[in-house]
């Protein structure tokens, strides 16, 4: 029997193996029982909060959960001695990839995987016999606990599409409460359909303290829609179905959430829904439908992925202002704050550091939350810090005029932080992508780009005519960090000016904040950073190597640097253990873009190791300016964020720009409709609707569906001749008695 010294002191190496994770973990006994009140759902990641939980004798092993909360999932593979998982485990060995594997107490094998960014269900022999599955609710046991050990130390990877497509929760419908009606055509009316889309977005946007009833009052109000002939009873459990799945990772009792929603669809199913007629008078069936597109969109921004925890702890000056702007924020942002810090950090080493291979601390961020959820604080606390330590020369102005501004001020100090306050930042890039906008504006983000790729080498002035009283001013190695603050639906309207296609957004480091309304923070304060932070800031320009001793400091950069001189900044070497997990790191990374090649998602991938390496170089300076050596965690932490970035930037450019492409279709085909009368899918040819017949069909189902154009079919055809088939009318406003259909056919 273990003495309870021993207890206690396997206990508390267990807690230092726990917080050395850096991911959310609990407390487990010898039979893998959680030791908390709530189970795996106290998981957490904070040291303080680890070695609480940890200080139990009883204490034996680690739990982590699964799912969102930590970005993992687990394949459970029993391949102790002739169970089937080993079966499974070789016929599948050569479409598994390469992934961070434990090997369990039981002889079995814990396969890690990527979280998918949607929900998967626990399961036990779904995929085979011997294959169980542990993602969203559940939990598994991590090493170094007793008898589990690391078999390979490869990175977790992406779940394969062919597990990823047995794994996705199938929709099931519930028994029917009345009698089935007969499926309705495109699933339901354009009123139940308007009316389902809402719904389901309450579902997936409900607030923290109002889930139960956003899920009770939406399925209630669709079951009526279905009973009273509005909506298929299967398209609309379908729809709500999917819209709780990704509300049940924020539930805290996911079964509760699933009954309330079947028990609310039945009640509804029994009281049909009286629904007014939701188009006004006057109001052109066109307009009404583009508009309620549009605000559709806007609302439906896709939940953000979880910021995995070990991004929030980098250590050093980063930490210490986010710190600072968790700490006197009303609402706190902590994800949006290490933003700023990175690219407050990255401004002060400029021109001082570099990586091995010549990649500077210049870092532009998008950071993106609704309106009132506190994003504009982290700006205001930098803001405070540099002129408080006596830094103001690296801020920029708070608004650019043109690209000549811009440069005018680096030819003053060519390390420059240029920061953009609340939806300014979202509506600048609108107005500077895309053919009209103004050229002062346009200018501005030319010169953006450009100084980004210059930040290694010589910026080359411009040339004027008047060389005596206008010479050519060149910048050496200018170090420009943008922090721009945008809501989604500014920043993703933007991208249709062409930021994605031509690859500007690839430049950009999007953050994306977990919870756009945090808890409000009541011991909030005033702005005032310590000492040591104010000294750890002024440090990092001071460069690489020992300062003088104490009452001896030189006032080194009081005086601007030097625009037009040459620096040579400090080479930042990488630790061996760093050297190898780099290499493996952008192994992956040509994958990834080797899959993604030709595609407008491409030039994110192409960049993503350069980003990690960057951020990797960033958070070294920060821990030990005088001494900065890149370390494996120091990359790991790199490549944790600038991933988690691309990944969003993906889904929601993505699923954006596919909205938009699709809203653009629509706009032209009832500009062509309303100008050139009855039209057949012929006419639509050739005045430049080139689609295929999928992407046609799409495109008039959604326009006849919602009561815009109106399908009439010719008259029977007498003698020989080419069919036309059915012709689209545009529907008029109610009272428009402007006449009959247009005449001109050409």
């Amino acid at each position: 029997m273990t003495e309870p010294s021993e207890a206690a002191e396997h206990a508390a190496q267990l807690a230092d193996a726990a917080i050395a994770l850096r991911i959310p973990v609990f407390p487990c006994d010898a039979r893998k029982r959680p030791m908390t009140r709530h189970g795996f759902k106290d998981a957490t990641a904070d040291p303080a909060a680890i070695r609480r939980m940890f200080a139990n004798p009883a204490v034996v092993m680690i739990g982590m959960p699964t799912g969102e909360v930590t970005g993992l999932v687990v394949v459970d593979v029993d391949v102790k001695g002739d169970r089937p998982g080993q079966a499974w485990l070789d016929a599948n060995a050569d479409r598994l990839p390469a992934t961070w594997t434990v090997r369990t107490a039981s002889g079995g094998l814990h396969l890690y995987f990527c979280w998918p960014g949607e929900t998967i269900r626990n399961s036990a022999s779904k995929i085979a016999p011997g294959i169980d599955v542990r993602g969203d609710g559940g939990y598994v046991i991590l090493p170094p606990s007793p008898g589990y050990g690391v078999l390979d130390n490869a990175p977790s990877a992406e779940l394969p599409e062919w597990l990823l497509d047995v794994l996705r929760p199938a929709p099931v419908p519930p028994p029917s409460a009345v009698p089935q009606q007969p499926r309705l055509r495109d699933g339901g009316s354009a009123v139940g359909r308007a009316a389902l889309d809402d719904r389901c977005a309450e579902i997936r946007n409900a607030p923290e303290g109002g889930k139960h009833h956003a899920v009770n009052e939406a399925a209630f109000a669709i079951g009526g829609m279905v009973s009273a002939g509005h909506l298929d009873e299967g398209t609309a459990w379908a729809a709500l179905s999917d819209a709780l799945s990704s509300l049940l990772p924020r539930c805290r009792d996911q079964r509760a959430a699933q009954q309330t929603l079947r028990r609310a669809f039945q009640e509804g199913l029994a009281q049909p829904q009286q629904v007014p007629d939701p188009v006004p008078e006057a109001v052109h069936p066109a307009a009404q439908f583009l508009t309620s597109l549009y605000a559709n969109r806007a609302k439906q921004q896709a939940k953000p992925l979880v910021v995995p925890p070990d991004i929030m702890q980098p250590g050093g000056v980063l930490q210490m202002l986010v710190e600072e702007c968790v700490r006197t924020a009303l609402r706190p942002q902590p994800f949006l704050a290490l933003g700023a810090a990175i690219c407050a950090v990255g401004v002060l080493a400029g021109r001082q550091y570099r990586s091995r291979t010549d990649l500077r601390t210049n870092v532009y961020i998008a950071a993106v939350a609704e309106s009132g959820g506190g994003k504009d604080h982290a700006p205001e606390v930098i803001r405070r810090c540099f002129d408080l330590a006596g830094l103001d020369r690296y801020l920029g102005g708070e608004n650019l005029a043109s690209g000549r501004g811009m440069l005018s001020a680096l030819e003053q100090h060519p390390a420059r932080l240029f920061q953009f306050q609340i939806d300014e930042f979202g509506l600048f890039l609108h107005s500077v992508t895309g053919g009209k906008a103004p050229a002062h504006k346009a200018d501005i983000w030319s010169e953006l780009m450009k100084l980004y790729s210059r930040a290694k080498g010589i910026y080359r002035g411009t040339e004027y005519a008047n060389k005596k009283d206008a010479p050519r001013v060149d910048l050496h190695q200018p170090c420009v960090g943008f922090y721009g603050t945008t809501t989604p639906s500014t920043f993703w309207k933007a991208l249709e000016g062409g930021a994605m296609m031509d690859g500007s957004l690839a430049r950009f480091l999007v953050f994306v904040t977990d919870t756009d309304r945090p808890d409000r923070n009541r011991d909030a304060g005033i702005i005032a950073p310590s000492p040591a932070l104010l000294e750890a800031l002024k440090a990092i320009p001071r460069g690489q190597g020992d300062p003088p001793s104490a009452g001896n400091l030189p006032e080194i950069h009081v005086v601007p640097m030097a625009s037009t001189e040459e620096p040579t900044p400090f080479t930042v070497a990488m630790t061996p253990a760093a050297e190898i997990l780099q290499d493996r790191k952008l192994a992956e990374e040509d994958v990834w873009a080797k899959r993604v090649a030709g595609t407008p998602q491409a030039a994110i991938v192409n960049r993503l190791g350069e980003n990690a390496t960057k951020l990797a170089l960033i958070c070294a300076i920060s821990r030990n300016p005088a001494h900065p050596e890149i370390t494996e965690r120091d990359l790991a932490w790199g490549w944790s964020l600038a991933e988690h970035c691309a990944r969003t930037a993906l889904r929601d450019a993505q699923r954006f720009l596919a909205d938009s492409e699709f809203e653009v279709r629509l706009n032209k085909a009832i500009d062509i409709i309303g100008k050139h009368g009855p039209c057949s899918r012929r006419d639509l040819f050739h005045r430049g609707m080139k689609l295929a017949a999928r992407e046609f069909s799409e495109l008039i189902d959604a326009l006849v569906a919602n009561g815009v154009v109106i399908e009439t079919q010719p008259p029977p055809q007498s003698g020989a001749g080419r069919p036309t088939g059915p012709r689209y009318i545009l529907v008029h406003a109610p009272g428009d008695e402007s006449g009959e259909e247009s005449a001109d056919d050409e």
